[in-house]
């Protein structure tokens, strides 16, 4: 029987201290060797240095897209998504887009189309029940991109030529909204299933009207009730983003606008009853005209504060614009005789890098909206 000597012992003893103890350089020769070693080795090791941490890496979740590009650009859109980790489900240029299109809404979780001339394929994506995100790609500058995704109702803007360093983000953005729609579908069909609970249970206790659109005249106007929209977030929601967004915009030199919006209802005054009714409809229009990056909150019984970020001035006042349009577009109320037609007016003001502050930009664009009203205006921009 071989017995090991108290030498070989002492001998192991400092090949275990000088491993401890190395340098550099037989750190280096140490990691070299591990990595030689297969896969299956029990005795395999990881440098303490080399362990990563799975929380470092978030998933982004994938996006199903339907490109209808021009032939130009098309294969190039194409590439630069399947690179940023996203799937093309459909691509498509000219005669083909609108069939595609026709064919895929409801399929697909995005939508990626060109600027000028796919204007009609945008109002048909965002007029589907199963809404895409839809982003439009440019050739100018990207200032001017998102003026023009703005006008045409897009939620996303990029610009042209595509590569997947310069879509990425904006692929990201758009996985993010999803999202947050999906979030918000799953919390409106929650907050249904537990009307219809406390229905069961007490009738009486629960209001019979699920949203703004669902308002209906009544002779008796004392069984009126006032509603809040799913859509609209509470003030604490809206400024924990907004300061998270500046903070964003100081950092990165992106830009954004706020937007404030009152109410106008012709003298002489309806009762309250009717006023809520005539806000009701003024919220919801309003709601609906926004784009999926924009968050809403309602101030006050006749004030609705909009934020809007990655948004300039320009663009902000045409999202206001487009606001205040669909709100006078809806139906007016009718009561006693008298016609209480849905308007608004608004004030736009924005932050440059992150500034001013959200209580800077809230007291400014109170102040254009209170100047608004006096001279008659339907929207003053801070110029």
């Amino acid at each position: 029987m071989t017995t090991r000597s108290p030498r070989a012992s002492t001998k192991g003893d400092g090949r275990r201290a000088r491993v401890r103890g190395a340098t550099h350089g037989d750190k280096d020769r140490q990691s070299k060797r591990a990595i030689q070693l297969p896969g299956t080795d029990p005795f395999e090791r990881v440098l303490e240095d080399e362990i990563v941490e799975s929380q470092e890496v978030p998933q982004v979740p994938q996006l199903r897209l339907l490109v209808l590009e021009t032939a130009t650009h098309l294969a190039s859109a194409q590439g630069a998504i399947t690179g940023a980790g996203h799937v093309v489900v459909i691509g498509a240029s000219g005669r083909d887009a609108i069939t595609k299109l026709s064919a895929s809404l409801g399929e697909v979780d995005a939508l990626l189309v060109g600027l000028p001339g796919s204007e009609p394929l945008i109002e048909m994506a965002i007029g589907h029940a199963h809404r895409p995100i839809v982003i439009a790609a440019s050739t100018c500058a990207p200032t001017e991109a998102v003026r023009r995704a703005v006008v045409s109702g897009a939620d996303l803007a990029t610009v042209r030529p595509h590569d997947a360093d310069r879509l990425a983000p904006t692929l990201l953005a758009a996985a993010r909204l999803m999202e947050l729609r999906r979030q918000r579908a799953n919390a409106a069909a929650d907050a249904q299933v537990g009307d219809m609970i406390d229905s069961l249970i007490d009738p009486a206790t629960t209001t019979p009207m699920a949203s703004f659109s669902q308002v209906e005249e009544v002779s008796e106007v004392s069984e009126i009730h006032e509603i809040d929209h799913s859509g609209l977030v509470s003030y604490a929601q809206l400024a924990d983003a907004a300061v998270r967004e500046l903070a964003r915009a100081k950092r990165n030199g992106y830009p954004l606008t706020i937007a404030m919006f009152s109410v106008v209802i012709e003298p002489p005054a309806p009762p309250d009853v009717l006023r809520g009714i005539v806000r009701a409809r003024c919220g919801n229009a309003l709601v609906n005209a926004l784009r999926d990056i924009d968050l809403a909150t309602a101030l006050d019984h006749e004030r609705f504060l909009v934020l809007m970020p990655l948004t300039e001035r320009q663009s902000g006042a045409e999202v206001a614009r487009r606001i205040i349009g669909a709100v006078a577009s809806g139906d007016p109320v009718v009561a006693g005789g008298r016609t209480f037609p849905p308007k608004v007016i608004g004030g736009v003001v924005a932050a440059t890098s992150g500034e001013p502050g959200f209580d800077a930009l809230v007291a400014d664009v109170t102040q254009l909206l209170e100047q608004a009203q006096v001279t008659g205006a339907s929207l003053a921009v801070e110029t």
